[in-house]
């Protein structure tokens, strides 16, 4: 426990932080209601109730319904609440959890409870990251990023099949989490100080499992609907909403777009947390280059893994809610000089607080 001492610090900041922010905005903390917006009504019926899909009313042709949400989080909560747990408040608390295992899990792998300047900034820094109040909410935000973290070390410390194992349930959290399949594989079969047959097999087991969480999800929704493509059918509809995206561009759109017209404060603090994001993955890249990272580091891995996940998050997301999860980039944040991670730290902390306010009185979803 005493070497636990400093992650659950750093966590119980965050969530003082979290919590008091709402008080003071006029939100009841103890309230579950508080921390469920929006999306979070899905995640509450496939646990109450399972999935559902059918045609759109006021669309025909489109599919409607909540097969676009992913399942492991709400059969996690869903399952504690058959035993007679309330079904919002053990959303929250399953969430809060996640949040808080995840600031001990970082600190336990690739921070290796170090207590130096930079490394209490990363460890900071994820405590606050973009997005952060997503984490906290009835969202599998934090869930998703503690089996990421779970995933990338077990492949970098060569635990292949528990990686995948890890792998699984990410993939089976989130969209993002599926990623780690090709992401891992990219990276183990790249590297050039393991033969090319032991690689392959090392890329087919990570790889291999960590897709079963994905067709978990394609069973179950063809057993509870009757439609194995359910999650595209829906997802469809969202797709054609916000489209596909160049990441650059849309970037630049948004941080020039939140400038020019702020409007309550929401385009400001969207384009803050956005322009936050772009420069902490340049200058972890830049650190990259400059350092020579060698391909087959830890480090390499977490900024493949980011690098890649940061492009998919223009793919029909919300950026906003997506970016909360690019948390495990904290790894790369605790590898910079303290006189950049902890303004990148402190400026996040700030942006989390902001945007905590447009959650609570629902103008983010």
């Amino acid at each position: 426990m005493r070497r636990l001492t400093v992650p659950l610090l750093v966590w119980a900041c965050a969530a003082a932080t979290i919590i008091s922010t709402a008080a003071a905005l006029g939100y009841d903390p103890l309230d579950s209601s508080t921390w469920s917006r929006w999306d979070s009504g899905n995640y509450e019926n496939i646990a109450r109730d399972g999935y559902e899909v059918f045609r759109c009313e006021d669309e025909p042709d489109k599919w409607c319904g909540d097969a676009a949400w992913f399942p492991a989080y709400s059969w996690i909560f869903g399952g504690l609440h058959r035993l007679g747990l309330p079904l919002r408040g053990t959303a929250v608390a399953v969430a809060w959890l996640f949040a808080a295992g995840t600031i001990v899990l970082l600190w336990s792998t690739f921070l290796r409870r170090e207590t130096t300047r930079t490394v209490l900034a990363g460890l900071f820094f994820a405590a606050f990251a973009p997005g952060i109040i997503y984490h906290y909410a009835v969202f599998p935000l934090s869930m998703l990023a503690f089996f990421t973290v779970a995933c990338l070390w077990l492949v970098y410390r060569e635990r292949y099949a528990w990686a995948g194992i890890a792998g699984s349930v990410a993939a089976l959290t989130y969209p993002a989490g599926v990623l780690l399949a090709p992401i891992t594989g990219f990276w183990l079969v790249a590297r050039r100080s393991v033969p090319l047959t032991e690689r392959l097999v090392q890329a087919a087991i990570t790889s291999g499992l960590t897709l079963v969480g994905f067709w978990v999800l394609v069973l179950d929704q063809q057993l509870e609907t009757g439609h194995w493509n359910a999650f595209f059918l829906v997802q469809e509809k969202y797709e054609a909403l916000h489209g596909s995206q160049n990441p650059f561009v849309t970037t630049w759109n948004v941080i020039r777009g939140g400038i020019e017209n702020p409007g309550s404060g929401i385009g400001l603090v969207v384009a803050s947390q956005t322009a936050l994001v772009t420069l902490v993955l340049a200058l972890v890249v830049i650190r990259a280059i400059h350092d020579r990272q060698p391909f087959d580091s830890a480090d390499t891995l977490v900024l493949v893994w980011a690098l890649t996940t940061w492009v998919m998050l223009f793919q029909a997301f919300s950026l906003y809610r997506g970016q909360a999860a690019l948390l495990p980039v904290a790894v790369l944040v605790a590898r910079l000089p303290g006189k950049v991670a902890w303004p990148l730290a402190t400026a996040s902390a700030g942006i989390a607080i902001w945007l905590e306010r447009y959650f609570l009185d629902s103008t983010l979803i």
